[in-house]
């Protein structure tokens, strides 16, 4: 089994950069006011983030395979300290933007690392059912920023509310640095060092990556449309959305384990992803013919369960299959790949809604995108790994 106190120090990790990550966002207003700015300069410190996120993840993806995950994030954690703090009590719009600017690049520090450091420590037969755990802390750091964040600010000071993500941070640096063992890196073995040339060179690699982005795209179409479908169609309130939303980060959290769990009994990954798949399709189908609220938000439900079956297996897909070229270089490519095609699922199905004033169009376009990708897929190849010798972990 597993060592547990290593699984939930690896589970906060995910769970303070999520946390850091989506925690403007239910304060843009309180910022923009405090800050003196516009809607659109609000809506930069969370693009922020993104920016330096992406900018930062290949490097730390290169990095994992040449040092000790441990001592990367704990990098990231105390830089993620140091500029939540900052960004907390950041009275100006430049110090604030700056701010965001570094916690970017502490979550790529953090989040690549992690991921290596399960392709380096565990044994495959335990991987998946870790980073499904993983996955679950990465949706309690989103539902933290979410809902503990407005919380807080709504009995204390703007600074105080913020100055929960720092504290977050240094508790799992303490845990980090308490209770994290080396990692066992395949650097300087002459496997899994990281070798971008003749990664890149791989037919293999670049049908992932295509399947990650277009995967990343759709899934974002749930993540970021849902709560203005529900206003929109349904005539539900802010916080009533807000709520619904959180059903899919809730099936995330709750699901995770069981995608991982499931692909470790199985000894490959592309099933379990294929059905999370194929689950995606079968939501967005739903949503896209139903007029009725009490369906859609059976949909969402499923939703969580699709992006759990897809998301950490996936990872863990990429890791396993590159591990000769570097584990850490590909994971970070990959994941890049799909931070950029999340990101393009605002203005891609925005586009779509402003143009045609139609949900049901915009769930088509995201099954068309989800749907044109499996055979994707399938080009990866994986191979199903030996069943473990009897008294081996």
């Amino acid at each position: 089994m597993p060592s547990w106190k290593t699984v939930c120090i690896l589970c906060s990790l995910l769970m303070l950069h999520n946390a850091q990550r989506m925690a403007p966002v239910p304060l843009l207003e309180e910022l923009r006011i405090r800050l003196a700015t516009d809607y659109v300069g609000a809506g930069n410190l969370f693009g922020a983030y993104l920016v330096t996120y992406a900018l930062f993840t290949v490097p730390a993806g290169l990095l994992a395979d040449r040092m000790d995950a441990k001592r990367l994030v704990t990098a990231g954690a105390a830089l993620s300290m140091l500029a939540s703090a900052l960004f907390a009590v950041a009275g100006s719009y430049p110090i604030a933007l700056v701010a965001r600017l570094g916690q970017g690049a502490s979550g790529a520090i953090m989040y690549v690392p992690s991921l290596r450091y399960v392709v380096s420590s565990f044994p495959s037969q335990q991987r998946g059912t870790v980073m499904g755990f993983m996955e679950a802390g990465a949706g309690v750091g989103q539902i933290f920023a979410l809902t503990a964040l407005p919380f807080l600010a709504g009995r204390l000071e703007l600074a105080q509310a913020f100055l929960g993500v720092p504290v977050l941070a240094g508790l799992v640096l303490a845990s980090i640095l308490g209770g994290l063992h080396p990692s066992r890196s395949a650097a300087g073995s002459g496997k899994g060092s990281g070798d971008l040339l003749r990664l890149v060179r791989s037919t293999r690699f670049w049908y992932l990556v295509a399947f990650h982005f277009l995967g990343m795209l759709s899934i974002y179409a749930l993540l970021g449309w849902i709560p203005t479908y529900f206003r929109t169609q349904f005539g539900y309130s802010a916080v009533e959305a807000g709520l619904v939303a959180s059903l899919l980060n809730l099936g995330m959290g709750a699901f995770s384990p069981l995608a991982g769990t499931i692909s470790d009994r199985l000894r490959a990954r592309t099933p379990v992803v294929l059905a999370g798949s194929i689950l995606l399709a079968l939501v967005l189908g739903m949503l896209m013919v139903t007029q009725d609220p009490l369906v859609a938000l059976i949909a969402c439900a499923l939703g969580g369960v699709a992006i759990a079956f897809c998301i950490p297996v996936l990872m863990i897909l990429a890791g396993e299959s590159f591990d000769r070229f570097g584990a850490g270089l590909a994971l970070s490519i990959s994941g890049t790949a799909g931070q950029i095609g999340g990101s393009l699922s605002g203005s891609v199905f925005g586009y779509a809604l402003e143009a045609t004033g139609s949900f049901p169009i915009v769930w088509g376009l995201a099954l068309a995108v989800g749907t044109l990708r499996l055979p994707l897929l399938f080009a990866v190849g994986e191979r199903r790994r030996p069943a473990p010798e009897a008294g081996k972990t």
